[in-house]
């Protein structure tokens, strides 16, 4: 698991890193060039993270995501997509909305990333599912799940009482309205040994066993910190913000 430092500090720096990239203009640039990375865990976590909060248009890549509780998050993607395509990103704040845009503009880009297995407009109405060149390789499934775990997953706290006594239990989930897709991620759990529940009438897979969970975070992780910090506050390992 990556350290983030203080909350504090990292939602201090995450939103310097957002506002350096508007004050630098560096955005809706259509770039005729870019990096074209190889297969490699990196490329298949921003997948991830593109089948849970992207977008694609014909000239454009989008990463939409949540201004007060993925501020970080969005500074990683934003910098994710620097490392792998050497493009330059438009960072959109948009506090009315509590909403973040991270942009690039390249037509290459959608090429790109549209050959690797990420539609172009609708992703629901393709009937998604997790590329070949990802489920054919064990480290590249557990960071595609990462991306999408970090986009469109949660990290909840399940309580309930019985027979008077309180009874508090850690669960996590992916949420997609993609039935090929979810269908994907029970399998690549299965075969990881562990045992997530997926009903046909849910849109979720569910993590519940409290020692999956543990080894899920030690195993494929997580680079979102808001997913972090509530697995570790119930564990006990950080304080609770102010």
């Amino acid at each position: 698991m990556k350290n983030f430092g203080t909350p504090e500090g990292r939602r201090k720096g995450g939103l310097a890193s957002l506002i350096t990239h508007n004050s630098k203009s560096t955005g809706f640039v259509v770039a005729k060039r870019i990096k074209r990375p190889k297969e490699s865990k990196t490329l298949a976590e921003f997948v991830g993270i593109m089948f849970g909060d992207g977008h694609m248009s014909k000239y454009q890549a989008m990463v939409t995501t949540n201004s007060v509780t993925d501020l970080e998050h969005g500074a990683y993607v934003a910098s994710l997509m620097q490392q792998l395509f050497g493009i330059k990103t438009r960072t959109s704040v948009k506090r009315s909305s509590r909403a973040i845009d991270v942009v690039a503009s390249s037509r290459t880009l959608v090429d790109f990333l549209h050959s690797k297995g990420m539609p172009i407009g609708n992703k629901i109405s393709h009937n998604l599912s997790v590329p070949r060149w990802i489920l054919g390789n064990v480290q590249y499934r557990k960071s595609f799940v990462r991306g999408l775990f970090d986009t469109d997953g949660s990290v909840y706290l399940d309580k309930h009482v019985v027979k008077g006594k309180l009874y508090r239990h850690l669960g996590c989930t992916i949420t997609s309205y993609a039935d090929r897709l979810l269908s994907d991620i029970v399998n690549i759990l299965v075969a990881m040994d562990f045992r997530p529940t997926n009903r046909p009438t849910q849109k979720s897979v569910f993590i519940r066993r409290q020692s999956e969970i543990h080894r899920y975070f030690k195993e494929i992780g997580t680079s979102n910190p808001k997913h972090l910090e509530r697995y570790l506050r119930f564990i006990g390992r950080v304080p609770k913000r102010s």
